[in-house]
């Protein structure tokens, strides 16, 4: 109990106002630009290959205003050719990305800590201050995604077995659901850690360690779960109802003209600007859960715990 004496209730004002102090439209700005660039990496071969084969199509235009199941059959067929550079494409785009976002979490943790929103100038230099930290904490999280994803196929490989054994089909069904219950739970908590682990970051502006990060963030579960649990979990649902509405709308929107074109993509753009809003907003809260806990006396349980 020494180890958390200055420990004190979470600030519950706080959390509910971190979402809102996540609305910075630099930052977004900056998250959706930086975002673009391994996307339009992708999409330059796959265009290429796509005008190649409809520039000079009479079908080209009827197919864009509507969706046409046999030529989108045979488009398929015909870019099978092209695979080689498509995987490839696909593959730059991925590792693009996996060197992009620490540098925009490392922006996320400078203007967390800044408990204010920042200029262009300063984000992008708060970004690449932290981004070795941030790029560590990616290597160690990949590690920990890997053995959530070995619990998951454990616990779903025991339900199949149990289901083959079961002699009711109603215990077979129970099987298969707790297991899908439970691997949803171990994959919450595996990104609420690693989450966690970031907001570390913001709430200690000393902590220079990502290997202690995650060890804050594991404390963070163990002494504040429900708060960080429901913290992660509450704002993620809403974001993620918020991108399935602007996804859906953006799905029956047809995109032939320049109007049509424009405002397709710029449904698309604002589901990426609510992803990134959410990404912000949980670890804006999740840092004021830490701050909970108090800064010495987390080092002082990270060192009995070590």
């Amino acid at each position: 109990m020494m180890a958390y004496k200055s420990s004190r209730r979470v600030d519950a004002g706080a959390v509910m106002g971190a979402p809102f102090a996540a609305l910075q439209w630099r930052l977004l700005l900056l998250w959706v630009l930086f975002l673009l660039l391994p996307v339009v990496l992708a999409a330059l071969p796959l265009m290429g290959a796509l005008g190649g084969l409809l520039d000079h199509s009479t079908h080209a235009r009827a197919c864009a205003q509507q969706f046409d199941a046999l030529m989108f059959s045979d488009l398929v067929h015909e870019l099978a050719g092209e695979h080689a550079m498509l995987h490839g494409a696909l593959l730059a785009s991925l590792l693009f990305v996996a060197l992009l976002l620490p540098w925009l979490n490392g922006m996320v943790v400078a203007s967390g800590r800044a408990a204010r929103a920042l200029g262009f100038g300063a984000l992008l230099k708060g970004g690449l201050v932290e981004y070795g930290r941030m790029f560590r904490l990616l290597l160690l999280s990949l590690l920990l995604y890997v053995a959530a994803a070995g619990l998951v196929r454990l616990g779903l490989d025991i339900a199949d077995d149990r289901s083959d054994a079961a002699v009711l089909e109603s215990r077979a069904m129970t099987a298969q659901h707790v297991a899908w219950w439970v691997s949803g739970l171990v994959v919450v908590v595996a990104q609420a850690w690693v989450e966690s682990a970031r907001a570390a970051f913001i709430a200690d502006a000393g902590l220079r360690s990502a290997a202690v990060a995650m060890m804050r963030g594991l404390l963070q579960l163990l002494r504040r779960p429900l708060s960080t649990l429901l913290t992660y979990l509450l704002i993620t649902l809403v974001g993620f109802a918020m991108a399935l509405a602007i996804g859906l709308a953006r799905a029956h929107t047809t995109a032939v003209g320049t109007h049509g074109l424009l405002f397709g993509f710029l449904l698309s753009q604002l589901v990426v600007v609510v992803l990134g809003w959410t990404r912000m907003a949980r670890l804006f809260a999740l840092a004021e859960v830490a701050r909970s806990l108090g800064g010495s006396s987390r080092r002082a349980g990270l060192s009995e715990v070590l």
